[in-house]
This record gives structure tokens, C-alpha cells and sequence, in this order.
């Protein structure tokens, strides 16, 4: 895959956007898949393990393209990413939406009540495609800060991604807070592993622990809590938010990908469980098999009074 090549598929992505083709830019993504994977292998991160880049765009490269698709178009910005460590997601946008401003918010401090506060600048950079980049984000505890330090309705798109389920001190605050740097009719995306995923089931019906392993990152790098859909919509509208699109999504298909366990007896197991199989058990007892995708994608706005 040449360098051409690739600058080719953002080209394409960027002109879709912009014209607001909605169904032209989702088949893009998912067609161009192969070359955006490439192409977020070859960067490397300042500071950072050799293994983080490609373990990141293995687990993540479906959620992003499926974040990518509820993306509300044309976006003419600013826009704010919480959570944009590694950047590969930043990368993205920035790649997507050239014209737009683009800000990152990022904390790391193992201290949980810390505030945080400054700048962090780090880079990404691609020998094989000659491009670096360097990207800074506000410092900034989203629990312990009381307002966060932008301006009220700056931003059109705020991108909440894969960040709730590490708060841990008063991670329902964040809500209100996010609604005040929001612009009247602007967007909150949030995206959130689903509680009650098909994968949990399987590994519960195996008696195999669901929860997460500690991290060596401290409190935040683990999965405090995580949420169902109807929880999550339910806290948007406490908030004021509006909800336009709410659904779960699976980042593979559990028909043709194995499912397995991944816990402290230092053994990996391969479950006996496809996706067809555990929705059967849930039919068999009368459970509910609805919204049991990987994640939960819902896309809330602020109205405009």
C-alpha cells in the first residue's frame, strides 16, 4: 500500500463528509477498511510500549470506523475528543476533517483526585508514510474539575469515547459539565463497553470471570463500571440531552470469531459459545436478547434553547 494510496482514501472520506453523503461515507469506511488498519500500524507513538500501537488498532479499529458512521454531517467544528490518548482516533478526524479545529483532553495521574491542569504534547509520526504529527491536550481530572477549562459552547461535536466506565470518583457529574461546553444544538457522542454483552453471558454461563484485569495504569486504566443502554440514555436525559440515536454493536461477528476468557488462573480458554448459541440460552429462559451488542453508541444533542 503506497503513500498515495492512502492519502487517496481520506481525500475521498474528507469530500463525503463535507458534501454530507452519509450512505457514501459509511460504505467508504467499511471498504477502505484494509487501508486505514495499514496505515494506523505504521505510526508509532512518542513514549510509548512498541506493542501499544498495534494491540490499540486490533481492538479498536471497528469501534472507530462505527463511531465514524454517527459523526453528524457536514461538521465545521470545533471539536473536542476526551480521552484522545493515543491519538489514533484524533488521527482519524484530523485526516477526515482537515478544515476543523480539533482539541484533545487527556488525564494520567494515578492519583484519582488530582486535578490535573496544563498541557501534554505528544507525537505520532509513520516512516513509511513520512508524516508526523503532534498533538496537545488539556490536563484535565473530568471528576474533580468543576468546570472544565473551555469556554461555555465552544464545541458543535464532543466525542466521549470508551471514558465512562473508568471514572471512578463522580463519574455522573461529567454530564453537566460536558453540556455547558457544548454549542445550543451540538452533539455529545458516547460510546461505552455494554454491561450486559453476549461475550459476558458466555463467559458467565462457562463460570469465567467477565471483569476486567487491574491495570498497571492505576484506577483509571481499568473498567469501574460499566453500563446497559437503557442506563446510559437515561442519564443523558436527566442532563437535558436529547437522544437521536441509541443502539449496542458488536465489533466482531461471535458466529466466526472465538470468544475467550481472560482472567487470573494465567490460562486462556477458548469458549464453547457462538453468538447463535448463547442467544438461544437467553430465549430458552425467556431473557431479553435485545441490545447486547460489544458497546453502546448513542448520539444525545443539546437543544438549541
Amino acid at each position: 500500500m503506497s503513500p498515495t494510496r492512502t492519502t487517496t482514501v481520506f481525500e475521498d472520506l474528507s469530500r463525503l463528509a463535507a458534501a454530507a453523503h452519509r450512505s457514501a461515507f459509511k460504505a467508504q469506511l467499511w471498504s477502505r477498511a484494509e487501508e486505514i488498519r495499514n496505515y494506523l500500524l505504521s505510526f508509532e507513538l512518542e513514549n510509548a510500549p512498541p506493542d501499544l500501537i498495534p494491540n490499540y488498532v486490533s481492538d479498536a479499529l471497528p469501534r472507530f470506523l462505527r463511531t465514524l458512521e454517527f459523526i453528524p454531517l457536514p461538521l465545521s467544528g470545533p471539536v473536542l475528543e476526551v480521552g484522545s490518548n493515543p491519538y489514533l482516533f484524533h488521527l482519524l478526524l484530523y485526516r477526515i476533517f482537515p478544515q476543523i479545529v480539533i482539541e484533545g483532553c487527556n488525564f494520567f495521574d494515578h492519583n484519582i483526585f488530582a486535578a490535573g491542569g496544563g498541557t501534554l504534547t505528544q507525537s505520532l509520526e509513520s516512516a513509511t508514510f513520512g508524516e508526523r504529527y503532534s498533538f496537545s491536550s488539556q490536563l484535565c481530572n473530568l471528576e474533580v474539575c468543576t468546570e472544565y477549562p473551555y469556554v461555555s459552547d465552544r464545541f458543535e461535536l464532543v466525542f466521549f469515547c470508551e471514558t465512562l466506565e473508568h471514572l471512578i470518583v463522580d463519574p455522573l457529574a461529567v454530564f453537566s459539565r460536558l453540556w455547558r461546553i457544548l454549542q445550543p444544538g451540538g452533539h455529545l457522542l458516547v460510546t461505552v463497553p455494554n454491561a450486559v454483552r453476549l461475550t459476558n453471558i458466555a463467559l458467565m454461563l462457562e463460570g469465567k470471570n467477565f471483569f476486567d484485569l487491574y491495570s498497571s495504569n492505576g484506577p483509571h486504566g481499568r473498567h469501574n463500571r460499566e453500563y446497559t443502554l437503557e442506563e446510559l440514555t437515561q442519564l443523558l436525559t436527566q442532563n437535558q440531552f436529547h437522544i437521536v440515536t441509541a443502539e449496542t454493536w458488536d465489533r466482531c461477528d461471535y458466529d466466526l470469531v472465538t470468544i475467550w476468557s481472560y482472567d487470573y488462573t494465567g490460562h486462556s480458554h477458548k469458549l464453547p459459545r457462538t453468538r447463535s448459541t448463547v442467544l438461544e440460552v437467553l430465549r430458552s429462559c425467556n431473557a431479553s436478547t435485545e441490545n447486547r451488542g460489544d458497546n453502546l453508541y448513542v448520539l444525545a444533542q443539546k437543544p438549541m434553547i
